[in-house]
């Protein structure tokens, strides 16, 4: 049996019988470096090319290959392993990284594999900086058994370990299928080329295309897709330790917005406080009725929520409380402060949205927002009805500030419902259907009638609506800082 190994070993090194090196079956230095040279021009290293600023990525573990076995059958057993890992600067910011080579081992997930990108992660937590894992994998290897199914549940740990504590970006560039899928799924963001292929189970045996989509935060092109995860590293926090960031605002602070009409769109609105109307969009593709960016108002740095009236009466449904769910989580754990735009008429009555999975999905988007620590600001901007105003950043489940718009309506129920529900027998000649509901909206769900009940700080203009947020942001940028010195202070 030991001479069969050594014969094997001897044929898959390409050794010959007589030679000192022959005997070791190593691979000298200079044949290490020029077999890494000749891999120069895959698209993995391509990709880490684009990602990080020129000439700063720094290959970790270089050498690491994987070692023959007795279960390898390929004259490819002694390749590099198929994951390209290290660090660099992108936008000059520290940034760790692994990429998928599927030229080396088809990118075959295996012990030593996992065993790079888990070093990796200690480092990157160490060090309190982002990971950026690109993936283009075929999966593990059949021969390898438990120990190649067991790669996968190294790596969900050291994703499950960072996560909270650095931001960790998922870039899917090629095959990202099955237990793969679920890790990129881990990840805080999904960013996906068009051509790559992201799914658990093939379309042609699920029968169901792009399953996968609701993870995916952007997708486009190889240079789009790059350009979006450099722009978004360069935002994020580093790590969880930073605290609010703020930097000065090269916005006008008290800038003056008109009465502008944004038609229920919320990226319109969320373009008018935004400085210099710049932000990014995260998960534009996935429920269109809400939209969750990253922007900074003021100079500081936060998370915009906007429900959007125009589509769906800004409904809540199952995937628009899992979207929101999840992009207040992330602002939670990274200090991002929370900017709630409501204009909403409640929770979605579509026959597809009442499923087993709405009152769960709403019970998380509650406790998202009780559980979240960071400065939280609400307006309504045009309707906060029924559940809206009380699950979408309400005082109630601990907003810092509320305001709502002049024009705003607030309540259990709009005007048009509440006429049907409860006034529907006053209607008579003299008093139409329209004149009880002006009543309605001037007596019932009026903001004025909303903040007396003490759940709105005050009732502002849009013209006005860039200049509170900002004033509110930078009050509550301390927000959780202050200590006490361990004092106690007692009732009198």
């Amino acid at each position: 049996m030991e001479g069969e190994i050594c014969q094997r070993a001897n044929r898959e090194f390409g050794l010959n019988k007589n030679s000192k090196a022959e005997v070791r079956g190593l691979p000298t230095v200079d044949e290490l470096r020029a077999t890494l040279q000749s891999n120069d021009g895959s698209a993995a290293r391509d990709r880490l090319s684009l990602l990080f600023d020129a000439k700063t990525f720094v290959e970790l573990n270089a050498y690491a290959k994987r070692g023959f076995s007795d279960f390898l059958t390929t004259d490819a057993a002694n390749e590099f392993e198929g994951v390209i890992t290290g660090y660099g600067a992108v936008d000059g910011k520290l940034v760790f990284a692994f990429a998928q080579d599927s030229t080396r081992m088809g990118g075959v997930i295996d012990e030593r594999h996992a065993k790079k990108i888990c070093d990796l992660y200690k480092l990157a937590i160490s060090n309190g900086a982002p990971v950026i894992g690109i993936f283009d994998s075929c999966g593990t290897d059949v021969f390898l058994g438990t120990s190649g199914i067991a790669a996968y549940g190294k790596i969900m740990s050291a994703v499950a370990e960072a996560s909270g504590t650095i931001p960790q970006i998922a870039y899917v560039s090629g095959n990202c299928i099955g237990t793969a899928a679920a890790i990129a799924a881990m990840f805080d963001f999904v960013i996906k080329e068009d051509a790559a292929s992201f799914y658990v189970s093939a379309p042609h045996i699920s029968g169901v295309e792009n399953a996968q989509s609701v993870t995916v935060t952007y997708e486009a092109d190889t240079t789009q897709c790059m350009a979006y995860t450099r722009r978004l590293v360069s935002f994020l926090p580093d790590n969880s330790s930073l605290g609010v960031i703020v930097s000065e605002c090269s916005d006008n602070l008290n800038k003056k917005l008109g009465e502008l009409d944004f038609a229920g769109d919320a990226l319109a609105a969320i373009s008018a406080i935004a400085d210099n109307n710049v932000y990014y969009e995260i998960g534009a593709a996935f429920e269109p009725a809400v939209s969750t960016v990253f922007t900074t108002v003021g100079g500081v740095k936060c998370g915009v929520i906007g429900t959007s009236y125009s589509i769906d009466e800004g409904r809540i449904s199952p995937s628009v409380a899992r979207k929101i769910t999840k992009f207040v989580n992330f602002c939670n754990a990274f200090s991002i402060p929370v900017v709630t735009l409501v204009d909403s008429l409640g929770l979605s009555t579509s026959a597809e949205s009442e499923s087993a999975y709405f009152a769960p999905e709403l019970a998380r988007l509650a406790h998202a927002y009780c559980n979240a620590k960071v400065p939280k600001i609400t307006v309504i901007l045009g309707h906060a009805v029924g559940a809206a105003f009380a699950i979408l950043g309400s005082k109630a489940l601990g907003a810092d500030l509320v305001y709502c718009t002049d024009k705003s309506e607030v309540g259990a129920l709009s005007a048009d419902s509440g006429v049907a529900f409860a006034w529907d027998k006053h209607i008579t000649l003299k008093k139409t259907r329209e004149a009880l509901v002006a009543e309605w909206r001037a007596n019932v769900s009026s903001p004025a009638v909303a903040a007396a009940s003490g759940e709105i700080d005050d009732i502002i203009s849009i013209n006005e609506l860039r200049a509170r947020i900002c004033s509110a942001l930078l009050m509550l940028a301390a927000k959780g800082t202050v200590k006490l010195n361990g004092r106690k202070v007692l009732p009198l």
